[in-house]
């Protein structure tokens, strides 16, 4: 489908997209312009090689930069502000500080902007579900506890959670703020993990931690990017929802969890041409949790 600007008074006259350029960033500016009800699109990102649309706008810079943030929040002067900016969840723990960097001092950076920005009036954050503490989570609804700040097990997780605090907080009758919680990513240009998933393929045996029947939530970046927009929507025009959505947060996905192996035995079948589940070897849980366990001990004496 092409993207084509329809209509001249758009409820979402302008926005803003950080991280524009990533896997989610790709489909919500995609979205965005094919919106009857969305304005130009303009897009913050570390890389605008990738991940581009002919008809949006393109800044290169880091949500870190405060003061470069504000030249652009204050040049183009947009409605929304999506903030789905973030390093991917596996970097190397070399790299951990860059998710306090950009969840948690880009997020400060960003929020500082548009409250200062006369014409934001709504900011959606994308959070993640990763932030929700201590899992296994079983039908986890938005009152489920967050990771403590001062929490050591994961950056990522703990950094999402900071951030997920700092949106709700900022919301107020100027600012309107909302955070989202999807589930776990997969579509089109989804590259997160993807190289483990099929360097795993290149051995003749496959080996499945696990009897495979726990389920997670998982959402495509298509209905992600649909939930963005829908929310930034409501913030804007409160009589869209049947709720408060300023303030709150939500989850998202695609509406019924699926076994946590699915996604990984579809790439499998994929790659290589075969069914591979009917000759995986099948590992208890309770061996890994030895091997962590052990290696926990070994590196902590």
């Amino acid at each position: 489908m092409s993207d084509i600007r329809k209509i001249s008074t758009p409820i979402i006259s302008s926005s803003l997209v950080v991280g524009g350029c990533g896997f989610l960033g790709y489909h919500l500016v995609r979205q965005l312009l094919q919106d009857d009800e969305s304005g130009e699109v303009y897009v913050l990102d570390r890389d605008v090689s990738r991940n581009r649309h002919d008809n949006a706008s393109y800044f290169k810079g880091d949500i870190s930069d405060g003061e470069f943030v504000r030249g652009v929040v204050n040049d183009i002067r947009p409605s929304v502000i999506f903030h789905c900016a973030s390093p991917i969840a596996a970097l190397p723990m070399s790299r951990e500080r860059e998710f306090y960097e950009t969840n948690v001092k880009g997020t400060e950076a960003l929020l500082t902007v548009a409250s200062e920005c006369d014409a934001v009036q709504a900011f959606v954050f994308t959070s993640s579900v990763d932030a929700y503490a201590n899992p296994p989570h079983t039908n986890a609804d938005e009152t489920y506890p967050l990771w403590s700040p001062n929490d050591k097990s994961n950056e990522y997780n703990r950094t999402k959670a900071i951030g997920d605090h700092l949106v709700r907080g900022a919301n107020g009758p100027r600012l309107r703020t909302v955070t989202l919680r999807p589930g776990h990513a997969y579509g089109e240009r989804h590259v997160q993990g993807m190289v483990e998933v099929l360097d795993m393929c290149k051995n003749k045996k496959l080996v499945q931690i696990g009897d495979g029947k726990n389920l997670m939530e998982v959402v495509s970046g298509e209905n992600n990017a649909i939930a963005h927009v829908l929310a930034a929507k409501a913030l804007l025009d409160p009589s869209r929802a049947s709720g408060k959505v300023d303030g709150e947060a939500f989850n998202v996905s695609d509406g019924a969890p699926v076994p946590f192996w699915h996604h990984t035995g579809v790439i499998w079948k994929t790659a290589r041409g075969e069914d591979i589940f009917k000759d995986v070897i099948v590992l208890p849980a309770w061996v890994m949790i030895v091997a962590v366990f052990l290696a926990d001990y070994e590196e902590s004496h």
